[in-house]
């Protein structure tokens, strides 16, 4: 048997990053095979981008939930390879607007028929399991978003040196 799953809960973090990147050698195969320079990690912000169209580095880290320096590193790579451009607000001079480039608009139509891949071999998957993963990770999210993690774990400590 697989030694994480013999951890079970114990292994339960190191499990989902086994899973991701599985999926991540995956996908960047497939991006390779199908000869496009494109990195699974700028995916999100990339589809976000194109979806919203004109769109501030701070609402993407909230929109996605991930760190503001987390999208300035992805937004970086973006540029440097010239799928984004970014402009200034009219409103707020500070503040940096990112959208698709011409290089950008022009992967796009390459990328959507394997992400269309993707969502449907995903939903196959999704079908075959008794407990559905996203519906099980949605639920796992918010609980953590009530109270993390950290805070779980010190609470139980505490109980168990205070009988």
């Amino acid at each position: 048997m697989d030694f994480m799953a013999e951890l079970a809960e114990l292994a339960m973090a190191s499990r989902l990053r086994r899973l991701s990147e599985t999926y991540w050698q995956a996908v960047t195969a497939i991006y390779r095979q199908s000869g496009l320079d494109f990195d699974v990690r700028w995916a999100t912000i990339f589809i976000l981008i194109a979806r919203q169209g004109p769109v501030a580095v701070t609402e993407i880290a909230d929109r996605l939930g991930i760190t503001h320096p987390a999208v300035i590193q992805v937004i970086n790579e973006l540029e440097k390879r010239h799928l984004i451009a970014s402009t200034k607000s009219d409103q707020d001079g500070r503040k940096r607007l990112l959208a698709l480039s011409e290089a950008g608009l022009a992967m796009l139509p390459r990328l959507q028929p394997l992400w269309d891949a993707f969502v449907t071999v995903n939903r196959q998957m999704l079908m075959q399991q008794t407990h559905n993963l996203l519906i099980s990770v949605q639920e796992m999210e918010d609980q953590l978003a009530e109270q993390s993690f950290f805070d779980r774990v010190r609470a139980e400590l505490d109980a168990r040196s205070h009988p």
